[in-house]
């Protein structure tokens, strides 16, 4: 298995200019958080949002599955970050209770985020709802 750091420059090389579409578009970056809990209550700490901020968990599959899949009009390059959206899901999905939690409303933060021993590591992106 990989260690924390690989997994860590692995999400860089993965996610290094692509931008998230929703109804904007936001990059990824990769966080690692030392000796902390998965859980929504750290999710909503490191986030700095208020606490009664609205949080909602989904699965990795669901949040990753409008980027992931080959469209029939897809060029090579819209091929190519399909692709790297596979393998970043995979990547992630490879981490202990690995999932994707969505914090606030409209401008919505978003922490693809498993667990590696002690440790948190993931993605955070933004995505407008709207």
């Amino acid at each position: 298995p990989m260690t924390a750091k690989e997994i860590t420059d692995r999400l860089s090389q993965l996610s290094e200019g692509l931008l998230f579409p929703s109804e904007s578009e936001y990059p990824l970056e990769p966080f690692t958080w030392k000796s902390a809990t998965l859980k929504p209550e750290t999710i909503l700490t490191r986030s700095q949002k208020p606490s009664d901020t609205p949080i909602e968990a989904i699965a990795l599959e669901d949040f990753f599955a409008p980027v992931v899949t080959d469209e029939d009009w897809f060029d090579d390059e819209d091929r190519a970050i399909a692709q790297r959206y596979r393998d970043m899901q995979g990547l992630i999905a490879t981490l202990k209770n690995a999932q994707v939690f969505k914090v606030g409303k409209i401008e919505i933060d978003v922490y693809i985020v498993g667990a590696i021993g002690p440790d948190l590591i993931g993605l955070k992106t933004t995505v407008i709802e709207t």
